[in-house]
């Protein structure tokens, strides 16, 4: 676990000095709210930092397992626990804001949970907002998905299993890390809870799947596909006019 500890405390060093940058260039005051618009800034140089860190030794390259390459079924059982995944995902994450909002207050909970207050809005401009959308659909997703693998259910979980840890400890404990990561994409308290909910859901999911596939890269394939389609939304709501 002590590579995740390790990430887990460059995102939030990431985060603060984003939010202190953007405190210093506009003069307000300092606040992490801001960091989930600009996390493209720093999730990329981290996961390439954490890439270099997992990668020394040929540690990545034993955890992939003595088939390294991307073969066609990792495609095909990628797009199936693509599909798995969103379930323990989705549902983790209604409950969450239902038991937030209550039954009354649900559905209008989403857009004061998941959208930045206007307070806390970032204005860059046309040319480094589509700059930053861009930077987001072409290098966050192939730098995350296999970061994030080989961290949390690689090496995490390899770890726990190594030492003899109980079976759902192994699984639990690195989605519990994956959970708490995501709190730095959440503008709020609420979304911090929901994302902490959800991704530890997805997380557990995807490391039963790992204890009985024993192969890492369906997993990267479904995590890349995952972050394909959410950083996509942003470039093309920018490059459309929005």
């Amino acid at each position: 676990m002590g590579l995740v500890l390790v990430r887990i405390a460059l995102l939030a060093l990431a985060a603060a000095a984003t939010a202190a940058l953007v405190s210093a260039a506009t003069g307000a005051p300092f606040s992490l709210a801001v960091s989930p618009q600009l996390s493209a800034l720093y999730f990329v140089p981290v996961n390439l930092v954490c890439l270099a860190l997992i990668a020394r030794g040929g540690r990545a390259r034993r955890l992939l397992g003595d088939r390294p390459r991307l073969r066609g079924s990792d495609v095909g059982y990628g797009l199936l626990w693509l599909f798995v995944l969103f379930f323990p995902f989705a549902a983790a994450l209604n409950l969450v804001v239902l038991l937030l909002a209550g039954p009354g207050g649900y559905a209008g909970a989403w857009e004061a949970m998941f959208a930045s207050a206007p307070g806390d809005a970032v204005e860059l401009g046309p040319a480094a907002t589509t700059v930053l959308a861009a930077l987001t659909a072409l290098l966050f997703p192939v730098t995350n998905a296999p970061v994030e693998e080989l961290y949390y259910r690689g090496h995490a979980q390899g770890e726990l299993e190594a030492r003899g840890a109980p079976a759902w400890l192994t699984v639990l404990l690195p989605a519990a890390a994956f959970g708490v990561q995501h709190v730095f994409l959440a503008p709020t308290a609420g979304a911090m809870l929901a994302y902490v909910a959800a991704f530890a859901a997805w997380g557990a999911a995807a490391g039963v799947v790992y204890r009985r596939q024993r192969r890492l890269m369906p997993l990267i394939v479904a995590h890349l596909l995952t972050n394909l389609a959410t950083a996509a939304v942003p470039l093309a709501f920018v490059l459309s006019g929005g």
